[in-house]
């Protein structure tokens, strides 16, 4: 294999991958999902430029923004290698430099667009706090467009050197942000030297590892890795093939999930059990409701207006009870309708009540943010039930339509 096949090997992997993500978009990207972005984007620009006008002072927004800015700008690295590659490309590893330059381009323009609208939304910020003199964010926006990928040259550096990923992420984070507040605290040159003291150590890893083999196992770890983070995401939007699913036990939620009683043990209750438990002990749909109810909740403080917080509560209300579709999928058409067959009727009924659980502590907690923000009209708090109400009945009433059509 010579450097140009390696190239044509990582550019046919990259359009492979291209479309899968552009498959999976369709179903992300849908319509209801769209309108969720659109309006949580209206929603931040609301409440942002009615912060702006009255930006609370004592506040260090420099060194905030500096640790903020310092862990996105941390890319993940994606070599796009497989599980074969260890054995197959193994002999070709004299000409794998420029498949791995290749993936570093690859993984910077893939993050790049996170790292510009950051900077795009604290711009404004700065711009209020330091209207003469904007020069010392634009070196900042600068450094923070190219340390990433010097952080990705280093990474990889330091993984052929065989010495913990975890001890390089830190590193990075302290140059990171140390470089950011430096700029932001009119000290450029300093900061300019420890960009150039950072420079220098990646090319002392480069002359250590000159004659080291690469690190073919923890390259291909972190890609399955980040594959499966990404299968994770798109599996609350569809059904995922490639997802291995895994558990976990949170003994802090058991008492959400007790044992059934001896007179439960029939088809009846079945479900509701397997429901509860698939979604309390998945380590995967858990984590990712609990941070979309966090960001609604801290949406709703930060905007402080009881219509808009109405409407933003009862959006992710809809939205979250939407995608625990994947559940409903997960169990009646898993193992146990195989080995205990029960009437479809029990399944969509345990998923009714499921439903209505989810909607039921979700409703809590917004209810009672939604009142302590304005107790005088906390009665507005109580419609979010009636959303989730009417969200449930709209979906199992498309169930049993399915349903209905795969019996003809």
């Amino acid at each position: 294999m010579t450097d140009h096949r390696a190239i044509a090997l990582f550019n046919q992997r990259r359009t492979a991958i291209s479309k899968e993500k552009a498959y999976y978009n369709k179903f992300i990207f849908n319509g209801h999902f769209s309108v969720f972005l659109l309006i949580l984007f209206g929603a931040f620009i609301l409440g942002y430029g009615n912060w702006l006008k009255h930006i609370p002072s004592g506040i260090p927004y420099a060194l905030l923004a500096s640790i903020a800015v310092s862990v996105i700008s941390i890319f993940p690295l994606r070599t796009l290698f497989k599980e074969a590659d260890r054995l197959f490309l193994l002999p070709f590893e004299r000409h794998m430099r420029s498949y791995l330059n290749y993936s570093m381009m690859y993984s910077y323009l893939n993050r790049i667009a996170l790292q510009i609208v950051v900077l795009i939304v604290l711009f404004p910020l700065f711009k209020q706090l330091e209207q003469d003199n904007l020069l010392y964010f634009g070196l900042f926006a600068v450094a923070a467009l190219i340390y990433p990928y010097l952080g990705l040259i280093a990474k990889l550096e330091w993984m052929q050197a065989k010495r913990p990923l975890w001890m390089m992420q830190g590193l990075q984070w302290i140059i990171f942000a140390v470089t950011y507040v430096l700029i932001l605290g009119a000290h450029q040159w300093l900061a300019l030297l420890l960009v150039l003291i950072f420079i220098g150590w990646i090319v002392l890893l480069k002359k250590g590892n000159a004659k080291r083999l690469l690190p073919w196992e923890d390259l291909i770890a972190i890609e399955q890795q980040h594959h499966m983070n990404y299968y994770k995401f798109v599996n609350m939007f569809t059904d995922v093939k490639h997802l291995r699913s895994t558990a976990v036990r949170r003994r802090y939620l058991d008492f959400l999930l007790p044992r059934p009683r001896a007179n439960q043990y029939h088809a009846k209750h079945m479900y509701l059990f397997l429901f509860k438990r698939s979604f309390l002990r998945g380590k995967d749909a858990f984590n990712i409701i609990l941070r979309i109810v966090i960001i609604a909740l801290v949406l709703m403080i930060w905007l402080s207006n009881p219509w808009i917080s109405f409407i933003v509560g009862g959006l992710f209300m809809y939205i979250i009870l939407l995608q625990t579709a994947q559940f409903y999928t997960q169990q009646a058409y898993g193992l146990w309708p195989q080995v205990w067959p029960v009437p479809e009727e029990s399944v969509i009924q345990g998923y009714g009540q499921f439903l209505y659980h989810v909607m039921f502590g979700i409703g809590v907690l917004f209810v009672l943010t939604y009142t302590f923000l304005f107790p005088t009209q906390f009665y507005l708090g109580l419609l979010f039930f009636l959303v989730g109400w009417l969200t449930i009945r709209n979906i199992i009433k498309k169930l049993k339509y399915q349903e209905a059509l795969l019996k003809d």
